[in-house]
């Protein structure tokens, strides 16, 4: 039986794990290791502040937009992927953007380099948390990289194109949040957009025909029996999973602000993102959100059980925070959007435990 693409996936990044020594880490606070975003220390330069680290690509939903002709919002994505892995540090300011974009010469002779562009900028303005912090630290968007790449990438039409990004950003040190997990804490889920931009390989192949796709040996992968132009849940199946990664930055400033919390990006490998705490603990998923009807619908096409999809999907809960549980009621009031899904609980391991339809699903590892 081939391997699943997550299990492909994790291969590649132990590989990766194994190849970097410890040498070239030594200002990484040891704590970040194996968490969204990596923070980094070096008192001579930036003796008030630590520096944090996140960079990611938007993977194959770059193929929605290209067939469906509409580049303006997949730069949004690129930086929500960034974002929201410094978001879950708290009182991230985020300072510097840079991006990397590889396209077919039809985007660069057409200037759709120049909508791609447009999403990033976009993405960008909701990235900016120094009034909520008070503080001068704004996003730049720093230096880019633009490459001729047919040789490399092909793709339906020539329109073909992969873009990635990093995002750096300061935490004052006083700021830096140092919330244990712990036993008794309640679990707030931040509603999602949609699927952001994660599990987009199963939902084409699942859903979509695959009709825009020219190239036979990955157009009979298709087993859907939906175009993007097929109306669903008041739209299109193309638009709803075209929907921009939302960006949770503000929303973790405001409630870093004043509380000590944990936040969690629920992007690839869904629930067992949780799973990256440190502590022995269990978290206890028991009244999940309510998915966005674009996740019935795949489950319902695909067959997929519950728990593949809680691992390969957010499920409508797009960012996680954990915190106190006499402070969940006020958390709520800052985060509109969100609702407490869950708790922590005694554990002599780091698991995940979702209750669903009268039975619990558990999820170990990441």
């Amino acid at each position: 039986m081939e391997p699943s693409y997550q299990e492909r996936e994790s291969k590649a990044v132990d590989a990766i794990k194994k190849a970097i020594p410890s040498s070239l880490k030594p200002s990484m606070l040891q704590q970040s290791r194996g968490m969204f975003a990596e923070v980094f220390e070096n008192n001579e330069v930036f003796p008030r502040h630590y520096i944090a680290t996140a960079i990611d690509g938007v993977g194959t939903k770059v193929i929605i937009a290209e067939a469906m002709r509409t580049f303006d919002t997949i730069g949004i994505d690129c930086v929500a992927m960034s974002a929201n892995d410094l978001a879950t540090l708290g009182n991230a300011s985020p300072f510097l953007f840079m991006d990397y974009l590889a396209c077919q010469t039809r985007v660069q002779e057409q200037k759709i380099t120049g909508e791609i562009i447009k999403g990033v900028v976009k993405g960008l303005q909701q990235c900016d948390a120094s009034k909520i912090l008070r503080n001068s630290v704004r996003i730049n968007f720093g230096k880019g990289e633009t490459a001729s790449a047919d040789e490399i990438i092909s793709s339906a039409n020539g329109y073909g194109f992969d873009i990635a990004g990093c995002m750096i950003g300061f935490i004052e040190k006083k700021r830096f949040q140092k919330n244990r997990i712990k036993p008794g804490q309640k679990i707030i889920a931040l509603k999602s957009s949609g699927p952001h931009s994660n599990g987009y390989t199963d939902l084409r192949l699942n859903l979509l025909k695959g009709d825009f796709e020219t190239r036979a040996d990955f157009r009979r992968k298709y087993k859907g029996r939906f175009s993007l132009d097929d109306k669903f849940d008041g739209s299109t199946i193309g638009k709803i999973l075209l929907e921009p990664t939302k960006i949770y930055i503000e929303a973790m400033a405001k409630i870093s602000k004043q509380f000590d919390v944990a936040g969690f990006n629920n992007t690839g490998y869904g629930l067992k993102n949780l799973n990256r705490a440190k502590e022995n603990v269990e978290f206890r998923i028991n009244s999940p959100l309510k998915p966005q009807p674009i996740f019935d619908l795949m489950q319902k096409e695909s067959g997929f059980t519950d728990e593949q999809m809680y691992s390969t999907f957010n499920m409508g809960m797009g960012f996680f925070v954990v915190c106190g549980k006499e402070d969940a009621d006020d958390i709520l009031q800052i985060a509109k959007d969100g609702d407490i899904v869950g708790e922590v609980r005694k554990s002599n391991k780091t698991t995940t435990v979702l209750e669903k339809n009268n039975k619990k699903i558990v999820f170990e590892g990441y």
